[in-house]
């Protein structure tokens, strides 16, 4: 008995870590990219979720992300919005320190190299935090999946 309480203990908390780690993503039924970031999600360890619909903008909607930060799909976990190809460290950081002003994060647009956007040329782009007042904050700036200049938080 005292060894099945035991096993409990150690799996209990595991379960809710990956309970945790599932994404729900709307995306266009016809998006090819959206399915690559899903795929490196996956590999990153996430449970995924996709949801292919013609109404994927009414998630954008619902969470008020401002037209400037979206981008192709949307992704929520733990109540946040993950507004496009952001690389899985900053979502990390978002899910492990919980702001409360924040609605998401975003990486605006689709930057070539950002994952699921290897196209052979990775840009620097912005990552940025979505406030619930509307405005945003650059979280830090990457090449590919690979942080480049922090700027906020880290």
């Amino acid at each position: 008995m005292k060894k099945a309480i035991l096993n409990f203990c150690l799996i209990a908390p595991l379960s809710l870590l990956a309970a945790t780690k599932t994404i729900e993503v709307y995306e266009s039924p016809t998006c090819g990219c959206c399915d690559l970031w899903v795929s490196y999600m996956k590999k990153k360890g996430y449970e995924v979720n996709v949801h292919k619909t013609n109404d994927f903008l009414k998630i954008k909607e619902n969470y008020k992300i401002n037209p400037y930060y979206q981008s192709c799909h949307t992704g929520v976990i733990d109540g946040y919005a993950i507004e496009g190809h952001v690389p899985e460290d900053a979502i990390s950081w978002l899910l492990t320190n919980k702001p409360k002003d924040v609605i998401g994060i975003s990486a605006p647009g689709m930057p070539q190299g950002s994952p699921g956007m290897e196209q052979g040329y990775e840009e620097e782009y912005p990552v940025i935090l979505m406030y619930k007042d509307g405005s945003y904050k650059i979280f830090a700036y990457y090449k590919g999946e690979k942080n480049v200049k922090n700027v906020n938080n880290k």
